[in-house]
C-alpha cells in the first residue's frame, strides 16, 4: 500500500507541475466484442507501471464505440497503457495535444494505430517497421520454401537446417530497420524507448553505450529511460575500476536519496536486512569504521535494506543505534524484488560494495577488521581512488 500511494503521489506532483499542459486521448472501436469471451469492452482504463506494480490513473466509459480521457500532462514523456481487453493492451507516450487511437479491434488491441502528436506519431511508424518486417521475412520464408526440391522439403532435419540461413537473414534485416529508425529519430524520448526494449537484447552493452546512448543528444539524457540503459550497462559490466549503477531509495522520514547524490565521497554500499543475523554481526565493524570519518568528512555509509516491513526496517535501525552524521539509511521495502539489489547482482547479504569519489568499484565483499582497515587507510590517505 506504502508503495502504491507513493507512486500515486509522484505521478500527481508531476501532473501538478505542468497544469497548463492537456493530452486528450480519443478513441474509437471498429469492434468492441473481446478475444476470448462474447463480451464487449464498456470500460477502458488508463494505467502505468511503477516498477513492478500496476498503476490504474483513471477510467473511461466506452459509448457509441468510442472512449475519451482527458487530463494534465505529467513532467516526463513516458509509456501508458489503455487496457481493459483480455488480449493485451494499447501502448501510448502521454504528451500534450490531442492523441487519437483508430482502427481499434478490442480482440487485438495492440493493432491499432496511434498518433496526433510527435512522439505517437514516431512510435506508430516504429510498430509499421516492425509489421512489415514480420510480412516480408514471412514471406520471404514461403518463398523460400517453395524453392526447396522435393527430397528436402519432405526431410525435417534438411528442411530445417535450410530455413536457418533465412531465419538468420530475416533477423539481420529488421535489425537493420530498427537500427536505421532509431538514427533518424535519435532526438526523440521514443529513440529511447527501442534502445531499451528492442537493441538492448540484440547487442552487448558496450555497443550499445558506444554506437547508440552516444548519439542521444544531450536533453535527452536526464530522461528516467536513458538513465535506466545506462544502469543496464553498468550493471552487465559491474567490476573493480567500472563506475557503478546509480540507485534510489527512501529513508526513514521518506526522502529520496540517490548514489550519485553522494559523488565526491567514498560510499560504502552497505546490503543488509533486519532479519539478517550476519548483517547484525557487522554493526560495530560500521560503527568503527565511522568513526575515522570524524577526521575526514568524505566517508560515508550507504545501507540499503532489502526488507519488505517498514516497521521491521525502522525497528533494528532505532534498536541497535544505527545513526551517525555519516550513516544514510535507504530502502524501497521491495525485499529481493529491490531493483538496486537486481542492478548489484545482490544474491546474499550482507553484501558491500566500496566506492570511489567519481563512483568507481574500489573493492566487493569487505567486511570486518578487512573492510575498517580499508577504510582507515583511505581516510589517512594511505590508499587514494579516482
Amino acid at each position: 500500500m506504502r508503495k502504491t500511494l507513493f507512486a500515486l503521489f509522484v505521478l500527481i506532483a508531476g501532473t501538478v507541475q505542468a497544469q497548463e499542459s492537456k493530452f486528450t486521448i480519443v478513441g474509437e472501436f471498429e469492434c468492441d466484442s473481446l478475444r476470448f469471451s462474447s463480451a464487449v469492452v464498456k470500460t477502458v482504463f488508463l494505467t502505468q507501471y511503477v516498477g513492478d506494480e500496476l498503476i490504474t490513473l483513471d477510467s473511461a466509459n466506452v459509448e457509441n464505440g468510442k472512449f475519451r480521457f482527458t487530463g494534465n500532462v505529467p513532467d516526463k514523456l513516458d509509456v501508458y497503457d489503455i487496457t481493459g481487453f483480455d488480449n493485451g493492451g494499447i501502448q501510448i507516450f502521454l504528451e500534450e495535444g490531442d492523441i487519437t487511437i483508430t482502427q481499434l479491434d478490442a480482440r487485438f488491441p495492440t493493432a491499432s494505430r496511434i498518433g496526433g502528436t510527435p512522439a505517437n506519431e514516431v512510435y506508430q511508424e516504429y510498430k509499421d517497421i516492425n509489421s512489415r518486417a514480420i510480412k516480408e521475412g514471412t514471406k520471404r520464408m514461403k518463398d523460400f520454401i517453395n524453392k526447396l526440391p522435393e527430397d528436402v522439403a519432405n526431410d525435417p532435419k534438411k528442411h530445417m537446417e535450410q530455413q536457418s540461413s533465412v531465419f538468420y537473414s530475416n533477423n539481420l534485416y529488421t535489425k537493420i530497420a530498427i537500427i536505421d529508425f532509431v538514427y533518424k529519430n535519435i532526438d526523440s524520448p521514443v529513440a529511447l524507448y527501442i534502445i531499451k526494449y528492442s537493441l538492448f537484447p540484440m547487442f552487448t552493452p558496450k555497443v550499445i553505450e558506444r554506437q547508440f546512448l552516444r548519439s542521444v543528444p544531450d536533453h535527452l539524457h536526464s530522461h528516467h529511460m536513458y538513465k535506466e540503459v545506462m544502469n543496464q550497462i553498468r550493471a552487465a559490466e559491474l567490476k573493480v575500476g567500472n563506475i557503478a549503477p546509480d540507485i534510489t531509495g527512501f529513508t526513514t522520514d521518506g526522502k529520496e536519496v540517490s548514489l550519485s547524490d553522494l559523488k565526491g565521497k567514498y560510499v560504502l554500499l552497505d546490503f543488509w536486512a533486519s532479519w539478517c543475523a550476519p548483517c547484525r554481526r557487522e554493526f560495530p565493524f560500521i560503527k568503527e569504521a565511522l568513526s575515522y570519518s570524524e577526521k575526514n568528512d568524505k566517508f560515508i555509509v550507504l545501507s540499503y535494506s532489502i526488507d519488505s516491513k517498514e516497521k521491521d526496517w525502522k525497528n533494528c535501525i532505532e534498536k541497535n543505534s544505527l545513526t551517525h552524521n555519516n550513516w544514510l539509511h535507504i530502502s524501497a521495502l521491495k525485499g529481493w524484488n529491490s531493483e538496486a539489489a537486481k542492478l548489484f547482482n545482490v544474491e546474499g547479504v550482507p553484501y558491500t560494495v566500496l566506492l570511489s569519489p567519481q563512483g568507481r568499484v574500489i573493492a566487493f565483499e569487505l567486511r570486518g577488521e578487512a573492510m575498517v582497515k580499508k577504510i582507515k587507510n583511505i581516510i589517512d590517505g594511505v590508499e587514494k581512488y579516482e
